[in-house]
């Protein structure tokens, strides 16, 4: 690992983002929502194939029904996950303030560490723990690296439930893509999308925890950059914007 110096970010000052944060919170909420939307939405679309299977209205109002929840779901997901995003890369900002640990990744990769492949099953909670771990008050302000300390069990269960719901709904987005029709293959999606919904609603809960947690850390921590920490800073101002 590179032992870069950080800089002393001048130009900008701490920043709360509660506000932020209660509106990534709304709407992971509402991502639950349309998530068991979209499940019941499979235990439809096998009712009717199991009981209307010869009558094309029936068959043609499930497939209505799954296609536009399907997208109200994901555009749900779009906006979490645009929002949440967006609180993490300023409170990314504010670690970086409170701490000069170095963060195991840049922070361009608290925005690509959800779009690459493969390191997205890992690159966001190390982006996470590196987070809470600046914000948390008993780190050290000059600790050299963030990966020394030790990481939360709440991290560790939102992420678990979060890759766990992923890799279930992938699963169930894979058969509707396939085009799913048997009876059999509906009756696997109906079970595999209420798993998933289960670990999503989990994974949810955990991440509106999670970023109380982070508020809580960033907002009841002194406000003392990590250049000034340890020394006198009675009347002490932020520097000019």
């Amino acid at each position: 690992m590179s032992s870069r110096v950080p800089q002393v970010p001048l130009d900008r000052w701490f920043s709360s983002e509660r506000a932020m944060g209660l509106g990534a919170s709304i709407l992971i909420g509402l991502v639950t929502v349309t998530t068991w939307a979209t499940a019941w939405s499979d235990g439809y679309s096998y009712h009717t194939l199991k009981t209307y299977g010869d009558d094309p209205g029936r068959l043609d109002e499930a497939d209505l029904i799954s296609g536009s929840l399907g997208i109200v779901s994901a555009l749900a997901l779009l906006s979490a996950a645009v929002v949440f995003i967006v609180w993490l890369w300023r409170v990314r900002w504010n670690a970086e303030m409170f701490c000069r640990g170095e963060h195991r990744h840049t922070r361009g990769w608290v925005i690509g560490c959800w779009l690459v492949p493969v390191v997205n099953l890992w690159y966001p909670k190390q982006v996470v723990d590196d987070i809470v771990a600046a914000s948390d008050a008993r780190t050290d302000p000059h600790t050299p690296a963030l990966q020394d300390v030790p990481g939360t069990r709440l991290v560790w269960a939102w992420w678990l439930t979060w890759v766990s719901g992923l890799v279930t709904g992938n699963i169930v987005q894979r058969g509707v893509l396939a085009g799913a029709s048997q009876l059999g293959d509906l009756r696997t999606n109906v079970i595999l999308s209420s798993v998933s919904a289960l670990f999503t609603t989990g994974a949810a809960v955990l991440a509106v925890i999670l970023i109380q947690r982070v508020d809580e850390l960033q907002t009841q921590r002194p406000w003392v950059p990590w250049w000034a920490a340890g020394t006198p800073h009675n009347g002490f101002q932020p520097p000019a914007r």
